[in-house]
């Protein structure tokens, strides 16, 4: 402690007094003292210059010690400078009145030079201590809470990004809700993010993701935020916009997606589809962010959407639809209709394609269009393509046993990517029709070209066992997928279908005429016939049969039946095999 800069002021109503304790400090190294003969002015001084140890009388005209104890202690609180009463008086009461007001020490009149030395020593030396430990509780707390707010900011920004994350986010809308703040959102959706990963990596993924961010955010004017929701998900705040003012923001920031993203030394290619909602008062946040996340568009036409409740009615009913899916066959909600091919040179039923249907007691007919894609999606197609096969098989084996089968009659079961993917499919599907007794000229298979093309590794070898033992393999919707003349070359086909596509406008579109004729040149120049499905006409019919299409398939002919109705149909065409 270094006694000459330490600020003490002496009050008494006896400036001889003053000036008495002013000399003795001054002897003994105190170089800042200042001494007031009136009370009534030391609170204007101590606010100018708050002093390190006051030494006050208690006796005093206008105002007494007491009361200057009271204005300081009104004024500063507990910063309150540290206070030595002088007194000649030395009774108890007085003591006790002095130490409840927070007075430190007392002096006693006459005074004894040692004794007031060592007592104004060890009070400074204790507000000394009180010093040091209130700066680093003060330096503790700043630290403290200089961390609080570092921590408070981390956990509410991702650390990939350095964009807000979803607590922030979350915060952010929290905070436009309550203020009921008109809101626009955007639901960002990367997609490509899978193939990244698995061709360079999780580190690269990051890379991509902050530069994503920070495009993004440079795009954004105050006060909209961008944040990321989840692991390729991207939100957009956008306060005081809506409508076509969001349309244009996301069509702005699509822009970014538009072209190759240069990480380290690859330019990688992304693309988006953006999901907007909006609320123009009060709003709940997890509910406007749902809104955003129902309405990203899930095919492959418009890339940016708004929510409507008819758009989150219909999810509502897929996910119905979905749920029920499973265990459908199980309860004995699905059945098979089964759609006559004509053999085109004879006009002769020469079996059919089986397609699947399902009537749900709650949502009726549900569309096959709707439910094989969730099917396939879900991997419920596995359980649903088990059971088509095993249903087929068994009409087949009656069939069979009736004896009206002409031994080219057959029928063909559709096989999902999934199936197809399964290395034991072939031996399964081998195993079961041996089982059922059904000779194997009568089961075909048809698969699509994106099921092919989705591995085309293990489905050649599967393909190429069930063809080694006789069964017959279709490619369905040929040229509508990834047509590829390598697989044509390289897999075991024995017919490809012209999809209805090419079919529909045959009577007026010169092109699709011609897209018909190179077909099926190109399926008669690889070995292969073909089928024409779709066919509703009888010009349509005409011309296929004319460039050599040798099965016909279509509402021209008969629609998908039940069972019972195809085996009467197949009995009652004067062209029919006959029961032996």
């Amino acid at each position: 402690m270094t006694l000459a800069t330490k600020h003490l002021l002496v009050v008494d109503d006896n400036p001889v007094n003053v000036e008495m304790m002013q000399d003795l400090l001054d002897d003994h190294g105190f170089d800042h003292v200042h001494g007031l003969s009136d009370p009534r002015e030391v609170l204007g001084y101590c606010r100018s210059a708050r002093p390190d140890l006051l030494l006050l009388d208690i006796r005093m005209p206008h105002l007494d010690g007491y009361g200057v104890i009271e204005q300081l202690r009104d004024h500063f609180g507990n910063d309150m400078p540290p206070i030595i009463v002088l007194t000649a008086q030395v009774d108890d009461a007085t003591r006790h009145r002095a130490l409840a007001m927070g007075v430190r020490d007392f002096l006693t009149k006459p005074f004894k030079h040692d004794e007031v030395l060592q007592r104004i020593r060890n009070t400074l030396n204790v507000e000394e201590r009180f010093s040091i430990r209130d700066q680093q509780a003060a330096t503790l707390e700043q630290m403290v809470a200089r961390r609080t707010r570092e921590l408070d900011r981390e956990s509410h920004t991702d650390p990939v990004t350095r964009l807000a994350n979803r607590r922030g986010l979350a915060r952010t809308l929290s905070e436009a809700a309550s203020n009921a703040d008109p809101t626009g959102l955007l639901f960002l959706a990367v997609d490509g993010i899978d193939d990244v990963i698995r061709l360079h990596g999780y580190g690269v993924v990051e890379r991509l993701l902050e530069r994503l961010g920070n495009a993004l955010h440079q795009t954004l004017d105050n006060p909209r935020e961008v944040g990321l929701w989840g692991g390729s998900e991207f939100l957009v705040v956008a306060p005081g916009l809506a409508g076509d003012e969001l349309d244009e923001l996301a069509t702005e920031l699509l822009r970014i997606f538009e072209q190759s993203l240069p990480v380290d030394d690859l330019l990688l290619n992304v693309t988006a589809r953006i999901g907007i909602s909006e609320s123009a008062g009060h709003f709940d946040p997890d509910r406007l962010v749902q809104m955003a996340a129902l309405a990203i568009p899930q095919g492959d036409g418009d890339h940016v959407q708004h929510y409507s409740q008819d758009l989150e009615d219909q999810q509502r009913q897929r996910l119905k639809v979905q749920r029920a899916l499973r265990g459908a066959p199980a309860r004995e909600e699905m059945s098979l209709a089964f759609q006559p091919k004509i053999c085109s040179r004879e006009n002769r039923i020469m079996g059919a394609e089986a397609l699947l249907r399902w009537y749900h007691p709650e949502l009726g007919q549900v569309s096959p269009g709707l439910f094989i894609p969730m099917a396939e999606a879900s991997g419920d197609i596995l359980a649903i393509g088990s059971w088509v096969i095993e249903q087929t098989l068994g009409y087949l084996a009656q069939w069979q046993a009736g004896g009206w089968l002409s031994p080219d009659f057959n029928i063909a079961i559709n096989v999902s990517a999934h199936q197809l993917s399964r290395p034991d499919f072939a031996d399964t599907l081998l195993a079961r029709i041996r089982q059922h007794g059904v000779a194997l000229s009568h089961l075909s298979i048809e698969v699509t070209e994106s099921g092919l093309m989705s591995d085309l590794h293990n489905a050649r070898r599967q393909l190429e066992q069930l063809h080694d033992a006789g069964i017959a393999v279709a490619v369905d919707d040929f040229g509508t997928g990834h047509s590829s003349l390598t697989y044509l070359k390289t897999l075991p086909l024995s017919t490809l279908k012209i999809d209805r596509a090419f079919v529909m406008d045959l009577e007026q579109s010169p092109v699709d005429r011609q897209l018909a004729l190179t077909i099926t040149q190109l399926a008669h120049g690889v070995g292969c016939n073909v089928v024409a499905e779709g066919i509703e006409t009888r010009e349509q019919a005409d011309y296929l049969g004319s460039i050599g299409c040798e099965i016909m398939q279509g509402y021209y002919y008969a629609k998908p039946l039940p069972a019972p109705d195809f085996v009467e149909l197949c009995h009652r065409r004067d062209d029919a095999p006959r029961p032996a």
